[in-house]
This record gives structure tokens, C-alpha cells and sequence, in this order.
């Protein structure tokens, strides 16, 4: 009796195709896999890359409350509201990972799955509704003065 695991490798396993003769009903084995040549190595350019910006994310505690104050920025509903925040890869969504706290709308618990979860809304309804309900929370968090002096302020206008 083995009492060790089996030892596991990073090379991908071999895909095996079965084969029938006609004489008998044997089968023959045959790898699928393919030898592909290595690639011819290129020299790199004397010209460096650009280095790629990598997304700043926001997070702010005092935002979030600040947002669990305001009413729903779509259906006007007061008392549970939560910070939605985008879906959008633009806003920092990405696997894994919520976007930016600045990219958050005051929605209730309802407007909140429809626009993460809605099976009867499209895509760019969903997109549109979170929009302006995010332009909405920003305005009316600005308004009462309970935007955090800490959080950068958003553009709303540059998102369509």
C-alpha cells in the first residue's frame, strides 16, 4: 500500500485517440500530440518598451459609510442601501478583485441584484442604469458635503 501521493508534473498530459480497424474491433493508439518547433529567438530592440500604468485603486472606508447614507439613486428607496460598485474592467474590476470605491452607486438591495444579476435587463441597460445612479450618488455626495477629503473625485462626464 502507496502511503505517499502521486508525484504531479507541469507537463500537460498526453491525449490519446482511439482508432478502429475495420478487420477487428481492436483499437489502436495514437498520440495527437504535435512537435512544434522551438521559435527562432528575435533580438530585442535597443528601444526600451513603455512601461504600462497600472490601475490606482481607491479604498475608502469613510466613502462606503458615506454612501449607506444617501437613498437609492434609482428607485429613491431609503434604509439598506449598499455601495454598488462597476462591473467595468475600465474601473478596475478585474477577477478576483472589486473596482475602484470611487466607482460606487447607492442602490437598495433590489436595484442592486438587478443590476448585477438581471436576467430581463441587457448588458447596456445595466450599464446605463449604473451609470446614472453613480453619477447621481456622486452629485448628491458632493452636495451634502460627505464626499472624504482623502478620495480623489471622479469625472462623471467622461463615461458615456
Amino acid at each position: 500500500m502507496k502511503r505517499t501521493p502521486m508525484k504531479r508534473t507541469a507537463w500537460p498530459r498526453r491525449q490519446i485517440q482511439r482508432e478502429e480497424t475495420t478487420e477487428m474491433a481492436t483499437y489502436a493508439l495514437k498520440p495527437t500530440t504535435k512537435v512544434i518547433p522551438r521559435a527562432v529567438m528575435v533580438p530585442v530592440s535597443a528601444v526600451p518598451a513603455a512601461p504600462v500604468n497600472k490601475f490606482v485603486y481607491v479604498r475608502s472606508r469613510a466613502l462606503l459609510k458615506a454612501v449607506a447614507t444617501l437613498p437609492c439613486q434609482c428607485c429613491g428607496a431609503h434604509g439598506l442601501t449598499q455601495a454598488a460598485h462597476s462591473n467595468q474592467a475600465s474601473h478596475g474590476k478585474g477577477r478576483g478583485i472589486k473596482a475602484s470605491d470611487v466607482f460606487i452607486a447607492a442602490l437598495c438591495l433590489a436595484c442592486h441584484h438587478e443590476v448585477d444579476q438581471s436576467n430581463t435587463l441587457s448588458g447596456a441597460e445595466r450599464l446605463r442604469m449604473w451609470l446614472d445612479a453613480w453619477r447621481k450618488t456622486v452629485a448628491e455626495l458632493l452636495r451634502r458635503g460627505l464626499w472624504p477629503l482623502d478620495v480623489p473625485i471622479p469625472d462623471t462626464r467622461i463615461f458615456h
